[in-house]
């Protein structure tokens, strides 16, 4: 009677088991596409000072140039990394590890792979691949256009105008209301909120500059300059968290849209596949990002990556916990997942906060905050089998806009 009782408790214990016994599953191969670390504004002061009444905040480099603190922040990021890559059994914290740093050739890219590499094998002669400062590589840029010089957006938004634009405007002149506009026109101010201007393409010209303007300010606080330096006195968590919300607004409405962002990432997207399905057995005509041995690839680009990307692949991953959907160090993470029955994706986003980012510091687990996200062909599961995103893929891809080769990238010691 005891054997027998012991052997029921056995079969039920397994019975209950079983789900997760059918769910067993290990990371094969997993592609991350990140953003550099913090840089000073693209524009010079002297091109930002038409749209401010006060001075902007000096920075320690040229415009456009990745800083000392972002500099660190990546590092600590790749120290994060580097321990999750490790949980996730992708590697063991050694020199040997297999893991591939690509850079984009811009200067900020180069300076923060060099900054990721020395955070993930911080006791290692590694390097990362990248191609010269002056040479364009069609993995982050396919059609040769530099992110800061995309085409505006000539569409007006859902309930124009955002209410964080007329918070921007206000930050900007120091003042509000009509009177305060009316001034500043005369001044010569550009303005975002201007009466005489009101059609679809000013809109989207508004939208497009208050993108760039929040993130301007929100780069003064992740830089970690004195609050009182920080959107001239009023730059705090809060109100910077409002106001980028017209830098995710803007690239909804032009990186992340479709067809444009299948133009620009279609290219990006092929060979993250090709990665993936090479770990998985399966022959592409497009050339995999790296050797069969190599786990873990990083992609250092932009947040133009990041939105493009998002269109693609039907993805959403916004919190207020980070309301900048592309911060500096954010991230999406692609994983090939090895299971009883094949392999399948996951899609995930990790995303610095702006605490961490202003702290440079990524130790604790909320640091980033992470996402599991929905994939559209698989009806919102948070994954789905590799033959089924690669053939849904097949009818959003932008063939036109893929080479099957990558270039040659020569490696990079930091």
């Amino acid at each position: 009677m005891k054997h027998t009782l012991l052997r029921a408790c056995l079969f039920a214990a397994t019975l209950a088991a079983w789900p997760a016994l059918a769910q067993s599953e290990e990371v094969a191969a997993r592609v991350i596409v990140l953003r550099h670390g913090v840089r000073s504004p693209t524009s010079s002061p002297d091109e930002l000072a038409p749209y401010a009444n006060r001075p902007w905040t000096h920075w320690p480099v040229a415009p456009g140039v990745l800083t000392e603190h972002g500099a660190q922040g990546i590092t600590a990021l790749g120290q994060r990394i580097q321990r999750m890559l490790v949980a996730d059994g992708l590697g063991h914290g050694q020199c040997d590890d297999p893991w591939l740093v690509i850079a984009d050739s811009t200067p900020r890219n180069r300076a923060s792979g060099a900054a990721l590499v020395k955070g993930l094998q911080p006791s290692c002669e590694a390097g990362y691949v990248a191609l010269e400062a002056k040479q364009n590589n069609n993995l982050f840029h396919f059609a040769d256009k530099s992110d800061a010089k995309d085409e505006d957006a000539a569409v007006t938004p859902p309930n124009w105008p955002p209410s964080a634009l007329a918070e921007l405007q206000s930050l900007l002149l120091g003042c509000s209301g009509d009177a305060c506009l009316q001034d500043a026109s005369k001044q010569g101010r550009k303005l975002l909120l201007d009466p005489a201007h009101d059609d679809d393409a000013a809109h989207g010209k508004a939208l497009k500059s208050a993108g760039s303007l929040s993130e301007n300010l929100m780069l003064e606080y992740a830089q970690a300059f004195p609050q009182a330096q920080v959107a001239w006195g009023k730059g705090d968590a809060a109100t910077i968290g409002r106001i980028i919300t017209l830098h995710n607004l803007q690239f909804a409405l032009s990186k992340k849209s479709m067809p444009a962002a299948a133009k620009a990432s279609s290219n990006l997207v092929a060979h993250i596949m090709a990665t993936l399905q090479q770990s998985a057995g399966v022959a592409s005509a497009v050339a995999p990002l790296a050797t069969a041995k190599t786990r873990t690839v990083l992609l250092v680009g932009h947040d133009t990556n990041l939105a493009n990307l998002a269109g693609v692949f039907d993805l959403d991953w916004h919190d207020a916990r980070q309301p900048d959907d592309y911060p500096p160090g954010g991230a999406l993470v692609f994983d090939l997942l090895k299971r009883k029955d094949g392999y399948a994706v996951r899609v995930s986003s990790w995303m610095p906060t702006l605490a961490a980012l202003r702290q440079a510091d990524f130790s604790k687990d909320a640091a980033l905050v992470r996402h599991s996200l929905p994939l559209a062909p698989c009806h919102g599961q948070d994954s789905c089998p590799l033959a089924t995103v690669a053939s849904w893929l097949d009818g959003r891809l932008d063939r036109a806009s893929i080479d099957p080769a990558i270039p040659a990238m020569p490696l990079n010691r930091p």
